[in-house]
């Protein structure tokens, strides 16, 4: 009985010691949140699993800029609570729909408005291989926001924003 014990005790630590946890590799990504009152973007580094498809990473990057940065002592330009999105890649454009809040009314002033979007595209561009963003209003290509004014109809690029 002793010997048994023993050899299901050494064959035990033997298979524990044999497996070693698995370490998940992961990459950096940067976020682009607006500063309130300029147009000066503040880029914040996150890691993510490097196991995620583009859309996935995509995905977390937008997740990410709805959620708002980290605790900052800078006041920032974010989505209004409640703004969802899904995020789809189509070649070299990411097409972002938008629903919640946002969606049904926004008035929170042109400057600001351009904030949010030059955050969201230069988030998305930043994505190995995305180029452009092309924005959905719930599921809808709009001309703007309800109640806004910034241009929606056509996809986004950093370009749209040089000034």
């Amino acid at each position: 009985m002793r010997a048994s014990t023993a050899i299901i005790l050494a064959a035990a630590l033997a298979a524990g010691c044999s497996r070693h946890p698995a370490v998940n590799p992961t990459h950096q990504i940067t976020v682009y949140y607006c500063r309130a009152g300029t147009e000066r973007l503040v880029p914040m580094q996150f890691r993510v699993s490097s196991s995620l498809t583009p859309a996935a990473t995509a995905s977390y990057a937008v997740n990410q800029l709805l959620v708002g940065p980290p605790s900052s002592a800078e006041a920032f330009v974010l989505f209004p609570a409640g703004t969802q999105a899904s995020v789809t890649l189509n070649g070299s454009m990411a097409v972002v729909d938008l629903r919640g809040s946002i969606a049904r009314s926004y008035a929170s002033g042109g400057t600001d408005e351009a904030a949010l979007f030059k955050s969201l595209t230069f988030t998305l561009t930043a994505q190995p291989g995305v180029r452009s963003v092309q924005v959905l209003v719930a599921g809808s290509k709009r001309a703007t926001l309800p109640g806004g004014a910034f241009e929606l109809d056509e996809p986004l690029t950093r370009d749209t924003f040089a000034q």
